[in-house]
This record gives structure tokens, sequence and C-alpha cells, in this order.
């Protein structure tokens, strides 16, 4: 077996300090994933600010609220199929997310990951 079917192995942690935000994106992981990544987990513990979660920097894809957690399984939806070579999906290394002060946080919240 490879190391990587092996072990347990973990990107290396970002911190983030949710007051800092703005109305515009931030990055919130500095340069990126250390590594590709399967699953990824953001958490707001500020008790006030919901936050927009961008993968580009510019458009709005996820919201966390006060408090909240956001817990993304790439790997778990994702199907295995010959047109889809092993079936793997992983975050990229260096995949930076942006957060920013949410727009509309009192809005029904609707996202959707494929």
């Amino acid at each position: 077996m490879s190391d990587e079917l092996s072990r347990l192995q973990c990107t290396v942690k970002s911190e983030f300090n949710p007051a800092s935000l703005t109305g515009t994106y931030q990055a919130l992981n500095g340069s990126g994933f250390s590594d590709a990544a399967k699953i990824f987990k953001i958490y707001n513990p500020s008790t006030t600010v919901s936050i927009d979660i961008s993968l580009d920097g510019v458009n709005d894809h996820d919201f966390i609220p006060p408090l909240g957690t956001l817990i993304v399984d790439v790997q778990a939806a994702h199907a295995s199929g010959a047109s889809f070579g092993c079936g793997i999906l992983r975050v990229s290394k260096y995949q930076i997310l942006y957060g920013k002060t949410a727009s509309n946080p009192t809005y029904l919240q609707i996202v959707g990951y494929f």
C-alpha cells in the first residue's frame, strides 16, 4: 500500500480572525492548502458575523452563520466511473478559500456542490 492509502494525513491548519473581515473577499487560508484534501472544514467562531465563502474570491459559493461549521467532503459524493479515471476528487493543493462578511445573512441560503 502507498502512504496515501495506509495512513491518515492532514493539511496544515490555517487560522483567520473573522473580526477582520469586510464586505470584500479575503484569503482565509493564506496561500492555500498545504496539500490536496478530500475533506475541508471551516468553523465560524463569531457570535454575530455571518460569512460568505468563495472558491474564486469573486462569487459567493457558500455561507456560514455565526457559530456555524461548514464541512465539505468532496470525495463522498463523487462517482467512480471509467470516464472519470480513478474516481478520486480532491480540493487542490494551494486552493485558497475566501471569505467576507455575508451580504444577505437573513436570506435563505441555497448551495450546491458537484
